[in-house]
């Protein structure tokens, strides 16, 4: 069960129970079974405690380290698969929570539950898994706690991530009223290179201050996979390009509605997993979410730029394109898939790496799988990862031909292709002999320089950097 699963009377009971069980759970032999009787006894009532005694017997069994890991939610789930929790009725197909045909074990039977009292405790972090306890991140109990890390105060925390973010597009009416949250998003739409059009949904200043701030105290702390090397300190297209030098064959692949196909749900159980309250990954996970309005949506359909599906996951939550906190979410969202996808390569000699949506595989002649039979392997993986591949992005690439990675080639070392310098080259050619050139060119410019000088020979460099040296920028 998730949070989503419905409140049936077993589960309300099991929830009334979990949150019990967890009062005092963290005080002296506060997970002792008869501290846990004494509570559970005290939720239900004394009338209980024949059954709640084998109960809460075989949860004292537990390690510390089980008992680290529950949040309400998941104890109330492993309550229900427990057969002493159904000590108090039998599991009937129709579900009557009125049938009191059990008895205990002097011919009586139970009455049936009810909730006389709610035990509460303050949220708390959970335990991280155990590859990620030595990690530094923020401790954030509750909502204020979330608030203060951020920098902002609790109203703009639900401003900006508040319940309202949950509704779905909706007309409001006089019978229907709701609450329109905010949109907190300018979205662009970009021409691509060669066809069709990119969305980028950029935060306001408000919002992204604040997902700014959340990529720098806690995000950024959480290191990604190996293979992983877009948006990576340290890693970039060069690296990423290195992996693939000199092999015999080179497999090069791109995942479709990349960001869009990482959803709430994903991103949710993320911060879950780091050990946040569900208050506060709810909120953590509303900051780095947006839906696309619906007439983003319809645009981009009128232009062939998306299909029915495309247009169904921009609808749900799901990471934007453009905000500073989604490339390392995305990260961290695949690490089970670069995971796996590392794991088959190694498995049959093969190199692999991923940059951002783009996937490479490589290997030698010696390679243990063809590439054709890999790409069955890959295909298979990535759909049971939630992912989609792009047929017309796969390409297999031979030693005989041009092999390249994100725009390299890389077929005896990386090298930036000859039609990408010459017009790298006219174009700097062309600005130095202008009489001026405005100023805002100067840092796209030295951008394309910087990039080319990693892939070029040490005079074509220096060429390159007389002719930018040339141009008479003004402000």
């Amino acid at each position: 069960m998730t949070l989503a699963a419905p409140l049936t009377y077993h589960r309300w009971i099991a929830l009334a129970l979990a949150r019990a069980i967890q009062a005092d759970d963290d005080q002296p032999q506060g997970r002792e079974a008869h501290a846990l009787l004494g509570r559970t006894s005290e939720c239900l009532g004394k009338e209980h405690v024949p059954w709640l005694r084998a109960l809460c017997q075989a949860l004292a069994r537990m390690t510390k380290p089980q008992w680290d890991r529950f949040t309400t939610h998941t104890l109330a789930d492993h309550l229900e698969s427990m057969h002493e929790f159904f000590g108090w009725a039998h599991v009937r197909g129709d579900g009557d929570p009125d049938d009191e045909s059990e008895e205990d074990p002097d011919g009586e039977p139970f009455p049936t539950p009810r909730v006389r009292r709610l035990l509460l405790r303050p949220a708390r972090m959970t335990a991280r898994p155990y590859a990620l306890e030595a990690l530094e991140l923020p401790v954030w109990h509750t909502l204020p706690d979330l608030a203060n890390g951020l920098g902002i105060d609790l109203d703009m925390l639900e401003v900006l991530a508040g319940r309202a973010h949950h509704y779905r597009d909706a007309v409001a009416t006089p019978l229907r009223p709701h609450v329109r949250a905010t949109h907190h998003y300018r979205s662009l739409l970009v021409p691509k290179r060669r066809e069709g059009m990119r969305l980028i949904e950029a935060p306001m200043p408000a919002l992204k201050a604040v997902q700014r701030r959340l990529l720098d105290v806690l995000l950024a702390r959480v290191p990604v996979h190996e293979a992983a090397h877009g948006f990576v300190t340290g890693r970039n297209v060069a690296s990423h390009a290195a992996a693939h030098t000199g092999q015999h064959w080179v497999l090069r692949l791109d995942l479709q509605d990349f960001f869009p196909s990482i959803g709430r749900a994903r991103i949710a159980a993320l911060f879950r997993t780091l050990g946040y309250a569900e208050g506060v990954a709810d909120r953590l996970t509303t900051l780095c979410t947006v839906r696309t309005p619906v007439n983003v949506r319809e645009r981009l359909r009128d232009a062939g730029a998306i299909d029915f599906h495309g247009a169904k996951r921009l609808a749900s939550p799901h990471l934007p394109q453009g905000a500073p906190t989604s490339p390392h979410l995305a990260n961290l969202c695949t690490f089970s898939l670069d995971l796996r996808l590392e794991g088959l390569a190694y498995r049959f000699g093969a190199h692999y790496s991923r940059y951002a949506d783009d996937l490479v595989f490589s290997g030698s002649r010696d390679t243990r799988l063809a590439p054709t039979a890999l790409h069955a392997w890959v295909r298979t993986i990535v759909e049971e990862e939630g992912f989609r591949l792009r047929r017309d992005k796969t390409r297999l690439m031979r030693a005989g031909g041009r092999q390249t990675v994100t725009g390299v080639v890389v077929n005896l070392k990386p090298n930036l292709s000859r039609p990408d310098y010459d017009r790298l080259r006219a174009e700097l050619h062309r600005l130095s002999h202008q009489a001026a050139v405005d100023g805002a060119l100067r840092s796209p410019l030295l951008g394309r320089l910087a990039w080319a000088q990693q892939f070029v020979a040490a005079s074509r460099a220096a060429k390159l950097r007389r002719l930018f040296g040339a141009i008479r920028f003004v402000p």
